[in-house]
């Protein structure tokens, strides 16, 4: 037995923010970056103040959110007591007030609310703090707006690791979805988000965990990013905004997220979480290459399923397994296309920081949840062949 979770309301399209206005809350405790306060927090600051709702506001999200940072926000969380937060900006924004949440409803665990979360307890977060949760983001691509999953750094050990938490009681009341937000986007965030989108939407349609309610999502948001995310690219490099095309992104991650969210990721947001951590990698950066990895891991065991995805994006060929190979291809040529790296050393990983670090990122990389659920079964030697691979940038022939 599975049930599928999701927002009380998905709110989408030109002028979403409006619907703010249209609420009565008293205080909203916005979660943001200082990117995000500067550039699109006078839009929401509108919104919130036609019902003369006072605002606190918590800006210091960096790009890779720690455990530490998420405490000091739930701290301040304790002393406002808001009605309403509101994560406003990309993932790492969603992700932190996530976690704030559950530390602010048991401030006696500190920490512990969120490292021994259990997925299935019923945290009774809303009763317990009288406030719901909004999330609006501002890229196209983490999904962290419908999932009940956050993931931030842990800095405790000498190796920074990216650690997993999850609880449904963490999915959003609300999302907020407007094309407006994505408005600045720069190339390079287009086509890192954006490749984020489509990694989970091919680990969430190949996941063991994979259902026909998440399949139904998945694929057709694996279409709409395919079809999209070049053009928004190439709009993006002449600094055209065409806000069909940004929509089209914007929804499409969100029902990634919403797909995945009740599936599973796999092997390539498991390499993915690790390398970013061990080696300072931003996601956005990593995560496209590391699921081109995943998609030729998996190839033989799941060709069909595959298949499936380039049908999607309109890749054809005789075969199954020639589909398959065929998105394969296409996968890298898009990822060249929009400038993003194949390679640990593209990425600045130097010789003498992966022979220090690989045993340790093999490691992290076994325990995260996304080789629990990857179709193939892998083990560390497995692991060792891949990264091996990835460094230089090598097909898998294995």
């Amino acid at each position: 037995m599975w049930d599928f979770t999701s927002p009380r309301k998905v709110i989408f399209g030109e002028d979403a923010l409006e619907y703010l206005s249209e609420k009565d809350f008293k205080h909203a405790f916005v979660v943001t970056d200082p990117v995000m306060k500067k550039l699109h927090f006078h839009l929401l600051e509108e919104q919130l103040k036609a019902i003369d709702a006072k605002i606190t506001i918590f800006d210091e999200i960096p790009g890779e959110p720690s455990l530490q940072t998420v405490e000091k926000g739930a701290k301040l969380l304790a002393e406002v007591k808001p009605d309403v937060i509101i994560a406003f900006g990309g993932g790492s924004v969603m992700d932190s007030a996530k976690g704030m949440w559950p530390m602010w409803a048991n401030p006696e665990d500190g920490i512990d609310a969120i490292e021994g979360l259990d997925p299935f307890a019923d945290l009774k977060l809303r009763e317990k703090t009288g406030c719901i949760l909004i999330n609006i983001p501002t890229t196209s691509g983490t999904g962290s707006d419908v999932t009940w999953a956050t993931v931030l750094t842990d800095k405790s050990s000498d190796t920074e690791r990216k650690a997993s938490f999850g609880n449904r009681d963490l999915v959003a009341d609300i999302t907020i979805l407007d094309p407006i937000l994505t408005k600045t986007l720069p190339k390079s965030l287009i086509a890192g988000t954006g490749f984020d989108a489509i990694s989970h939407a091919v680990g969430g349609y190949l996941s063991t965990w994979a259902n026909d309610f998440s399949d139904a999502l998945l694929l057709h948001a694996f279409k709409l990013l395919w079809n999209n995310l070049p053009l928004a690219y190439q709009q993006a490099e002449t600094g055209e905004v065409d806000y069909e095309v940004r929509e089209k992104l914007h929804n499409a991650a969100t029902m990634s997220g919403w797909g995945f969210g009740n599936s599973q990721i796999i092997l390539g947001h498991a390499i993915g979480h690790t390398i970013g951590a061990a080696f300072k990698i931003p996601h956005s950066k990593c995560i496209g290459a590391c699921c081109w990895y995943s998609l030729m891991y998996n190839k033989n065991t799941v060709s069909e399923r595959i298949a499936d995805l380039a049908t999607a994006a309109g890749i054809k060929g005789d075969t199954i397994e020639e589909k398959a190979e065929n998105l394969i291809v296409a996968f890298k040529k898009m990822l060249m296309d929009v400038d993003l790296p194949i390679s640990l050393e593209e990425m600045g990983v130097t010789k003498e920081k992966y022979d220090t670090e690989i045993e340790t990122v093999i490691d992290y990389t076994l325990n995260d949840s996304g080789s629990l659920s990857n179709p193939r079964e892998v083990d560390y030697e497995d692991y060792v062949n891949i990264y091996s691979a990835m460094f230089s940038g090598k097909e898998l022939d294995f």
